[in-house]
């Protein structure tokens, strides 16, 4: 299989030539504009950007085995000369077509929720370093298309569109870069506004307030979660379930149990009224979460550990590992950290350092900087026990992924 070190204009023309694809088809193809296509080969010397780089990456790795050997062959033609005009001609160069904008059909529309939902279900499998690239240019190819569009063409589109302006600030946050998490949630809650999709605008509040809580900010994020919960229709009835029990753990990072519990509590009767039935078509928490049941146990657990009740988050988190779907992989590192902090609490080293061992091997393999952050507060809780050669070891593992 072919590795490409540096991505030219001439290596891209060789992997559009080799796909059979016009210029129109690979800009869709990679999620791009066919003006950025046709500038890229114009230039056929010039290095491409790190973003268009990671592109055509993830295009290559995908193609069949034909198509990578016509690459191959395309590699190794020589490049086409480049006919420079005698200097007594000095025709002017035409200004490049620029196609016009690609129409607002509801294939698309379908197309693109659908290549969402499959975003999702890689999201755990693969984590941020892997999707971010294609999430971002789908998104920003999608802004652009929302500029040559109106009425009910172009609220589809927006609502579309903050689907993946969220789910770009989602992959931001997981990978450690908070301030290009904000900018993007900040990007879908004002496509989701101006969509008319109150669903997606309290999905993102919700996620805002995940993010605060990230930031140790307990009683901003249980604002933002609960503001989340001021539509009562029925179509937002999941999200609100979902944001009450963001809104507990807010509260618990504040360090006020009695509203944490009370805010659970809320969640659980939200469930109980069909807050738990499976996602309606549309709803923006469809495909993210695993069972809200299950998700209130790992909300409960979660509340366990920052109110300091170290057996009874020893025993939630451990029962959440148990049931948690294979598919879930980047999240097991995620509850595997949590769960070795709570070991702590409970005087545990060496059972907190075994976890804390796995949770780092499915960190590195996802890119999950989130959960590498928690292991590096981890390792401070452990400094009591620094001697010891589980710590040690996890030291030392902490200190090469640094």
């Amino acid at each position: 299989m072919h590795v490409i070190a540096t991505w030219t204009g001439q290596r891209a023309r060789a992997l559009r030539l080799a796909l059979r694809m016009t210029f129109d088809d690979f800009a869709a193809h990679l999620g791009v504009s066919t003006r950025g296509v046709t500038k890229w080969e114009a230039q056929p010397d010039v290095e491409l950007a790190m973003r268009t780089q990671q592109l055509l990456d993830v295009a290559l790795k995908r193609a069949d085995d034909d198509a990578r050997a016509r690459f191959g062959q395309f590699l190794q033609e020589p490049a086409e000369p480049v006919r420079t005009p005698e200097p007594e001609a000095a025709p002017v160069r035409p200004l490049p077509r620029v196609s016009p904008p690609r129409q607002v059909t509801p294939d698309l529309l379908r197309s693109l929720r659908r290549a969402l939902r499959d975003h999702y279900t890689a999201d755990n499998l693969l984590g941020p370093r892997t999707l971010l690239p294609v999430i971002t240019a789908h998104a920003d190819t999608i802004e652009q298309m929302a500029r040559n569009a109106s009425g009910r063409s172009l609220d589809d589109l927006l609502q579309v569109g903050a689907g993946y302006a969220e789910f770009a600030g989602w992959l931001h946050q997981d990978a450690g870069d908070a301030e290009a998490a904000t900018a993007w949630y900040r990007r879908a809650l004002e496509w989701a506004e101006a969509g008319q999709d109150d669903r997606m605008a309290a999905f993102v509040l919700t996620r805002r307030a995940v993010q605060s809580i990230s930031a140790r900010n307990g009683a901003h994020a249980a604002r933002l979660a609960n503001a989340a919960q001021r539509d009562r229709g029925p179509e937002t009835l999941r999200i609100r379930a979902i944001a009450a029990q963001t809104e507990a753990l807010g509260h618990a990072v504040h360090g006020a149990g009695s509203d944490a519990d009370r805010a659970l509590d809320v969640a659980e009767l939200l469930l109980d009224g069909g807050g738990g039935d499976a996602p309606a078509e549309g709803d923006p928490s469809d495909g993210r979460y695993c069972d809200l049941r299950l998700y209130l146990s790992i909300s409960r657990a979660k509340c366990h550990l920052e109110l300091g009740r170290a057996s009874a988050a020893v025993s939630a988190f451990t029962t959440v590992l148990d049931t948690l779907p294979p598919d879930y992989h980047r999240d097991r590192g995620q509850y595997l950290a949590r769960l070795a902090q709570a070991y702590v609490l409970a005087g545990s080293p060496d059972e907190a350092c075994a976890c804390a061992e796995e949770s780092f091997a499915i960190a590195v393999t996802t890119g999950s900087s989130r959960t590498l952050n928690d292991l590096r507060v981890l390792l401070g809780q452990l400094r009591p026990w620094a001697s010891s050669p589980a710590v040690a070891r996890l030291r030392d593992l902490l200190t090469a992924a640094t």
